[in-house]
C-alpha cells in the first residue's frame, strides 16, 4: 500500500500507523481519514496482521483535523469533509483486532477525540493533550460519542477550557494506560503488540464486540462462548497447553 499522509507498515505481525505530515503538525486532512479508512478496511479480516499501532511523525500525534482544508470547502462542502471523518471512526468502533495509540506529541481536537476510539493509550512523557475546537466555537463532536467512558467532571473541565494537560495529568483523568518515557515509546508499544499476540484473536475479537454492545446480560454470553468452543483456536489453546508450548492461532 502506497500512501501520500499515512507511512504504513507491518512488523512482527504488527500494524503501524504514522500520520505523516510532519509539516503541518499531523493536521488530518481529507486524504488522511481516507488512507486512514483503507488501512482500517485492508486489514480488517487479514490476522497476519493481530493490532494495529497509530502514531505520528515528528513531534506531533495529530493537532487534529486540518482547519485550512475545512475552511477551503465551504458551508456546502463540510458535510462532504464530516463524511470523511464518520466513516473511519464508525470502523475504528468495530474493527475486530487491539488498536493501540501510540502518542509521540501534541494530541489536540481531533488528534485527542481519535485516541479515545483506540483501545490502549499509550503516551510519551512529552505528549501534551487538549480538546481545542471549542476555543474556535466549534465543539468535540468525536468526544460526545465517547465521553460517557470517562469521568464526566474531568471531560467537563477540559471542554468547558479547552485547557492542554500533559501525559501524567491526561493518565491521571483516565485517557491513558499508561506514560512513558519518550525515547522508549516503541519499546514499550511493541512489548505490549507482543503480549497481545499471545491472545488468542478471536477471542479478543468477540470481546471486543461484547464490550462494544454493552451487554449486561448473562444470557448473551452464550452466543460468543458456543462460537469460541466450535473454532479451531480454542483445541490449539488447550493442546498448546497440555504440551506445553506457545500457541499457534489461526483467528477461526
Amino acid at each position: 500500500m502506497s500512501f501520500e499522509c499515512i507511512k504504513y507498515e507491518v512488523k512482527d505481525g504488527i500494524g503501524w500507523i504514522t500520520f505523516n505530515r510532519p509539516e503541518a503538525r499531523n493536521a488530518l486532512s481529507r486524504q488522511t481519514w481516507a488512507e486512514l479508512m483503507q488501512v482500517l478496511t485492508d486489514t480488517y479480516d487479514d490476522y497476519t496482521v493481530r493490532a494495529l499501532v497509530i502514531t505520528g511523525e515528528g513531534t506531533a500525534f495529530s493537532a487534529g483535523l486540518d482547519i485550512k482544508e475545512m475552511s477551503t470547502v465551504g458551508f456546502k462542502g463540510l458535510g462532504e469533509f464530516l463524511s470523511v471523518i464518520l466513516d473511519p471512526i464508525e470502523l475504528l468502533q468495530r474493527y475486530p483486532k487491539p488498536v493501540i495509540a501510540a502518542v509521540n506529541g501534541h494530541a489536540y481536537a481531533g488528534g485527542f477525540e481519535l485516541t479515545l476510539f483506540c483501545d490502549i493509550v499509550v503516551a510519551s512523557d512529552k505528549a501534551v493533550f487538549a480538546f481545542r475546537e471549542n476555543r474556535r466555537g466549534l465543539m468535540s463532536g468525536l468526544l460526545i460519542i465517547r465521553a460517557h467512558e470517562y469521568n464526566m467532571r474531568f471531560v467537563k473541565e477540559l471542554t468547558f477550557t479547552g485547557r492542554a494537560i500533559d501525559a501524567n495529568e491526561a493518565y491521571r483523568m483516565g485517557f491513558t494506560n499508561k506514560v512513558v518515557s519518550h525515547k522508549d515509546l516503541e519499546k514499550e508499544v511493541t512489548a505490549l503488540c507482543e503480549e497481545i499476540k499471545l491472545v488468542a484473536p478471536l477471542s479478543q475479537k468477540l470481546t471486543k464486540e461484547f464490550l462494544r454492545r454493552g451487554i449486561r446480560e448473562i444470557g448473551a454470553l452464550w452466543e460468543p462462548f458456543n462460537e469460541l468452543f466450535r473454532s479451531e483456536d480454542v483445541i490449539e489453546g488447550f493442546e498448546a497447553w497440555l504440551e506445553k508450548r506457545p500457541a499457534e492461532w489461526k483467528g477461526r
